[in-house]
């Protein structure tokens, strides 16, 4: 009779252990399950939503038609959306953050807000900068509510968008040139002080780093000669191209390096390397196909160690080279000694099959949305909320 009683109690145990671990399961699924319904509904509130007509949208750029200019939405299906109408204003500068296109036009800065006017975007003024010495080359990027510029190649400096202040976030002798990294948080730049350097600012920390830089060397009575390091256009959030001015000899030669970002690896490029953009681990670029005084030009892609001419050589040489955000890149060939002489073609690069075709479109100034740029909105809404 006890085992019996044992039994029962034995099963009766069982039970409740069951009911017990059952509960908790579901009671852990559904905290799971509302979890993940909260994180959800708050992605959804960090993200920006851009306008409907704007709905596959991969970046915009600056289009170029007979000497007017218009700004244009990218499309992951290679179309064009137009933000505003041709003019004759031509930007120096474009970014995109948070919902709004960011431009420069010598001393001013303008705003697009791609939240509102579905169909009729307004360019709105923010702010002016007293721009001492005005040069049309200018740098500029938007991270974390702040606009980061080259001023007066001297001083690197962030305008806040929320309280209007502005602030010298590096001094230096000279500066030239900069790339805002938005993946890393990280300002990338050439510094003369009076040696010549590549520097690396991280946003958060303010720590300056040293990337690379280059000799100088004494030339007796007339002084010290400093070579030259320089940040090349078409960098990415993959890698930085630069120039470095190195002794060879008795003679100096400018040699160019991609540096990439995440390992810190620096590549010698070999060749005579002119313009590029290093994109998903090849660069596009543009060589001259010798070392005579007029040379003719390659179009190129670097991949691996392995070099694939893909247009034989010209008379002309190619400039700007963009990622449209479509599988292909743009290249520009240009022409001319003077005003008058001067032409250019735009051509399309496939970035799968590496196949060139000309194309009627000009862009320039092109920035592609990056992951970072949502990653920020997030940090941002996060930090309000506390």
């Amino acid at each position: 009779m006890k085992n019996i009683y044992l039994k029962i109690g034995v099963i009766l145990l069982l039970f409740v252990m069951i009911f017990t671990l059952t509960g908790c399961a579901s009671n852990n699924n559904q905290t799971t399950q509302e979890n993940q319904n909260e994180e959800s509904a708050s992605q959804e509130v960090q993200t920006v939503k851009l306008n409907d007509e704007l709905e596959g949208t991969c970046g915009f750029a600056q289009e170029v038609q007979d000497k007017q200019y218009k700004i244009v939405a990218l499309k992951e299906d290679g179309t064009t959306f137009d933000i505003t109408g041709l003019g004759t204003i031509e930007y120096e500068t474009l970014d995109y953050s948070n919902g709004k296109i960011y431009l420069q036009n010598e001393t001013n800065f303008y705003e697009i807000d791609l939240t509102k006017g579905n169909g009729n975007y307004e360019v709105n003024e923010i702010f002016s900068y007293n721009l001492q010495k005005p040069t049309h080359y200018k740098n500029m990027g938007v991270y974390d509510g702040k606009v980061y510029f080259v001023a007066d190649q001297e001083n690197l400096v962030s305008y806040d968008l929320e309280t209007g202040e502005t602030k010298n976030v590096v001094d230096a002798e000279e500066i030239f040139g900069m790339y805002l990294n938005k993946e890393n948080g990280k300002i990338y730049y050439t510094e003369r002080s009076p040696q010549n350097y590549l520097r690396e600012y991280d946003i958060e920390t303010g720590e300056i780093k040293t990337i690379d830089s280059a000799e100088s060397e004494s030339r007796g009575s007339y002084g010290t000669y400093y070579y030259n390091v320089s940040l090349c256009p078409g960098n990415t959030s993959e890698a930085l191209i630069y120039s470095k001015e190195e002794g060879a000899g008795n003679n100096r030669r400018t040699n160019n390096y991609i540096y990439k970002v995440g390992t810190g690896e620096k590549i010698k490029i070999d060749d005579l390397y002119l313009s590029g953009t290093y994109v998903e681990g090849k660069l596009y670029y543009c060589a001259e196909a010798s070392e005579e005084p007029y040379p003719y030009h390659l179009l190129k892609v670097l991949e691996n160690g392995s070099t694939t001419t893909i247009m034989e050589e010209q008379e002309n040489s190619f400039i700007d080279f963009f990622d449209l955000g479509n599988g292909k890149i743009q290249t520009v060939m240009n022409w001319g000694q003077d005003v008058s002489t001067y032409g250019e073609q735009a051509y399309l690069i496939d970035k799968e099959t590496l196949e060139v075709e000309e194309t009627d479109k000009r862009l320039e100034l092109v920035y592609l949305i990056q992951e970072a740029d949502n990653k920020i909105t997030q940090a941002t809404e996060s930090q309000g909320k506390e």
